[in-house]
């Protein structure tokens, strides 16, 4: 059961990673930010008329989800209160409990940013709270209950942010002074305050780089040989084909033990071409240029087999990834090469002129830990900004304010005993982690080196011994914290992979307990049931920080993946306490006899009986490769007095599955997985978030058999894409529709006309993107609505009225063939949230919400068409919902994306 559980947390991280480009979510949900439309694609938003009138009483709304089932990164207790403590997510911001953790709810009011990756409380002023978000450093002064941005902290300035991987306790207050505060970067810096955080002052910055380039490391990365990493787009556009005479790159090696090394391109037309084996150039350590052409590259065999007609040679001018590639690492090897810059060898340059073209370098992460072996070689290179190194941890002594301790990535533990002036590298590992100064000794120090383990001093740093926790060896170390009351009390947390351990000891490190193992909580976070072992026991998911309370030193909390953990006892036993910490990316929300359905991203489909009080999980209840993964939409229909149940799915395993309809026949109980007639591949042409999403689904009103289902993502060579499928047996298969509306990059966008079936619509993104309609069940399409080019839903009213959202918010009440915008509240926003009174179309909830980590983003609503619009955001936690669901039988409106709230209406 812990394989089986873990396999489920790995595949939710690897998602989000990647949603944290496009979601913070970070993840992994509102990264409009990041999707490829041009300023040309969208229509301008014209200047509002009037700025909609608040509420005369503020709205308020009621979180109605669920706690735990995402990633959890920071926490610290109060230093006087006990039973307060503050906790931090990727996604929905800040977190407070008053009752060691029973209960929580969150606390974002003015925070910037709803990625947090550090949280610190002040000592000497315990109101006082720091969190370390994507956008910089915010504080709060009355515990968190509001929040303001730290000016010039932002990550185009001082970058004095919380970034995942990046931030473990990185802001630390002078015990002794509030008005010091020191703060740990992302960069390598450390900046140093005297006023309470308002300015700041660099008092150390990593030694400088030999060289402007990026340090690739193949070989031993988190205790995982490596060896490879992608370039995207690595040709400017401008160059053609006939121009093109080679591609290379000016490097250096630091010497390999390497059998073979090659440079990998992939071209448009899908063509992988290998170059000449390069590993003699790596016995030089000189910077040297390697100009390829095209008689030095070979065509993949397995890709040739697959794909015919494919050229011999590659044109240089196509290739839209490169990638470099080690072969014959050891487990135990590692070499490293400086990458200064990639050539374009051209004889005509797009200006007219001749010679070479320095083209871009642009990476599509920075540490990918391991990977696949791929002919012998390890995976992915672990890849470093040009002098990067990042400071992890920032600690300051209680017993002595001027001596400060710094976790750096590249220069291990560093040490100031002049409140920051100056700083000396002390004898340890270049990985450092986390430190922690006992309260009791500041001679005693425990820190954490990642995979090279625990170690200790008691000369304050000079020297150090090992104290590695037995069973940890081959783990990643995070994060070490000593009691207040004992300096041989210590704790310490480490993952492997994706499980996690926490240990602890009572004698300074020379013997140690471990615990893995805790008591979760289905009531409170009802997500994947069917793991638990006898007594509802888990394994405990990767672990990212650990706070002990500075009140009782037996009392510990654990920020981690999928369910956090409370322990009373030292760690003896821990329990899973995460009540109300709403952390769920939810993309759909359904109303159905008095239940409520949710179809969540990484979590899967979960149903209220009692409006929201609590939930249970319908699938998966268990890891299932067939279906764990992102849920999107979700139809109930009653058939026979029996609820069927779809929802559209994307599961992490495309080896196994792409996108699938999730079907049951008895009200959830079971479920089939539906594939026939959806493509067997994932589109990646045109598409949102880089591959298609089976986002959206609808169901005919009056006959149930029929449905539709939207997937984005254009044709490709021999593959037909996404657009829109059609079943006619109630959801058991599927055909794509002969004729596509002009543009498949859509989001929510399709809707079934109530007063007429055969009348469909879709909103499409980006070029071609708009409004399209189909008098005909989908055969034929018109682009009705060309206001908004970015259209990522639509709504159709039970009078037949249409709403199209973007910019701005439009109504036709002919079915599309004219429009009338109704919004006044949208300038620099996207409508994308909407419901409609069924009894009443002039009452109509929008919301009008800021991509990526905006905060900006509000609710509206209208009782007379659009004339006048009432602000209702009111005090709900997180500002941007997606979803929007009016439940006549309770007069609620639903709002849903990063968590899920209700109110009155």
């Amino acid at each position: 059961m812990i394989k089986t559980s873990t396999s489920f947390s790995k595949r939710r991280l690897s998602l989000i990673q990647k949603a944290s480009c496009l979601c913070a979510i970070g993840s992994a949900l509102l990264a409009f930010a990041h999707l490829p439309l041009h300023a040309a694609d969208l229509t301008p938003a014209p200047v509002p008329a009037a700025t909609p009138a608040p509420s005369p009483t503020p709205t308020q709304w009621e979180a109605c989800g669920w706690g735990g089932g995402g990633c959890f990164w920071a926490v610290a207790f109060h230093p006087t209160k006990a039973g307060v403590i503050y906790m931090g997510g990727d996604v929905n911001g800040a977190y407070k409990t008053e009752d060691f953790g029973r209960q929580w709810r969150m606390i974002n009011n003015g925070l910037q940013g709803n990625s947090i990756y550090t949280m610190a409380v002040d000592p000497k002023s315990p109101e006082t709270v720091y969190a370390a978000t994507t956008q910089g450093l915010a504080k709060s002064s009355d515990g968190g209950e509001n929040w303001r941005a730290i000016p010039q902290t932002g990550p185009k300035q001082l970058r004095i942010t919380g970034e995942r991987g990046k931030s473990i306790h990185s802001i630390a207050v002078d015990p002794s002074n509030s008005s010091i505060v020191y703060a740990g970067t992302p960069t390598g810096n450390i900046y140093k305050s005297t006023d309470g955080a308002e300015t700041w002052k660099l008092v150390y910055q990593p030694l400088a780089a030999s060289e402007d380039a990026v340090k690739l490391q193949f070989g031993k990365v988190n205790n995982g040989a490596v060896g490879g990493m992608w370039i995207n787009n690595p040709v400017p556009v401008a160059i053609k084909s006939e121009d093109c005479a080679g591609i290379g790159f000016t490097f250096k090696s630091e010497g390999a033990p390497l059998q073979q090394f090659h440079f990998v391109m992939k071209t448009a037309d899908g063509g992988t071409y290998r170059s000449r084996d390069l590993a003699e150039s790596f016995k030089t350590t000189d910077w040297q240029d390697v100009v390829l052409k095209k008689e030095d590259f070979t065509l993949d065999a397995d890709v040739a087999a697959k794909k015919s007609g494919l050229p011999a040679s590659p044109d240089f001018s196509t290739v839209k990834q490169a990638s470099f590639l080690a072969i014959g690492l050891t487990e135990n090897a590692m070499t490293v090469v400086h990458l200064k810059r990639i050539l374009l060898a051209v004889t005509r340059t797009p200006d007219g002129k001749t010679g070479t073209v320095e083209a871009p370098i642009l990476f599509t992460g920075r540490d990918f830990g391991k990977g696949k072996k791929v002919d012998g070689s390890h995976g992915n290179a672990r890849v470093e900004e040009p002098g990067a190194s990042i400071v992890y941890t920032v600690a300051v002594s209680s017993k002595t304010p001027g001596t400060v301790l710094g976790c750096t990535s590249n220069n291990g533990l560093i040490l100031s005993d002049n409140a920051g002036e100056t700083w000396t590298k002390l004898p340890t590992p270049a990985r450092a982690t986390s430190v922690t100064i006992s309260p009791q000794d500041d001679n005693i120090l425990y820190a954490a080196f990642s995979t090279d383990g625990l170690m200790k001093s008691t000369d304050k740093g000079k020297t150090w011994v090992a104290c590695t926790p037995p069973g940890a060896e081959k783990h990643r170390i995070v994060d070490v914290a000593v009691s207040a009351a004992d300096s041989n009390e210590v704790y310490c947390i480490a993952t492997l992979d994706y499980k996690g351990k926490l240990f602890a000891s009572q004698d300074g490190g020379q013997t140690w307990m471990e615990n893995s193992r805790l008591k979760a909580n289905f009531r409170e976070n009802p997500t994947l049931p069917d793991v638990h072992e006898t007594g509802g026991m888990v394994g405990l998911h990767r672990a990212q920080n650990l706070a002990i309370s500075p009140l009782n030193s037996k009392h510990l909390y654990i920020a981690a993946d999928w369910r956090t953990a409370f322990s009373e006892d030292g760690g003896k036993t821990l329990e899973e306490r995460d009540r109300g910490a709403d952390i769920s990316c939810v993309s759909d929300i359904e109303f159905h006899k008095g239940r409520a359905y949710a179809a969540v991203m990484d979590e899967g489909l979960l149903m209220s009986e009692n409006d929201g009080k609590s939930w249970k999980q319908l699938w998966p209840r268990a890891y299932d490769q067939n279906v764990s993964g992102h849920g999107w939409q979700v139809a109930v229909i009653e058939a026979g007095g029996v609820d069927r149940i779809l929802s559209t799915f994307t599961p992490w395993n495309k080896k196994v599955k792409n996108n699938v309809m999730v079907l049951s026949e008895d009200g959830g109980k079971t479920y089939k997985v539906i594939e026939a007639g959806l493509p067997n591949y994932t589109p990646k042409a045109n598409t949102m978030w880089g591959q298609g999403y089976m986002r959206a689904l609808a169901a005919d009103p009056r006959n149930p058999k029929i449905l539709y289902a939207g997937i984005d993502g254009d044709p490709e060579p021999g593959k037909s894409g996404g657009g829109i499928f059609k079943s006619e047996d109630g959801g058991y298969t599927w055909k794509q529709l002969p004729n596509q509306p002009g543009s498949r990059r859509m989001f929510y966008g399709l809707a079934v006309d109530p007063t007429d079936s055969k009348r469909l619509y879709w909103g499409a993104v980006g070029p071609g993107g708009g409004l399209y309609r189909s008098e005909d069940a989908g055969n034929s399409w018109k682009l009705i609505c060309k206001q908004e080019a970015a259209v990522f839903n639509v709504v159709v009213a039970q009078d037949g009225s249409v709403y199209c959202p973007g910019k701005n918010l439009w109504r036709s009440t002919d079915h599309g063939n004219t429009w009338k915008k109704i919004s006044d509240f949208t300038v620099g926003k996207t409508v994308v949230g909407l419901a409609v009174h069924p009894g009443d179309s002039n009452t109509i909830w929008a919301s009008s919400i800021v991509w990526g980590e905006g905060t900006e983003g509000g609710i509206y609503k209208t009782t007379d068409g659009g004339e006048r619009w009432q602000d209702i955001t009111g005090d709900i936690p997180r500002r941007n919902p997606l979803i929007l669901r009016f439940n006549p039988a309770t007069s609620e409106l639903w709002a849903a994306g990063v968590g899920i709230y209700k109110t009155k209406q």
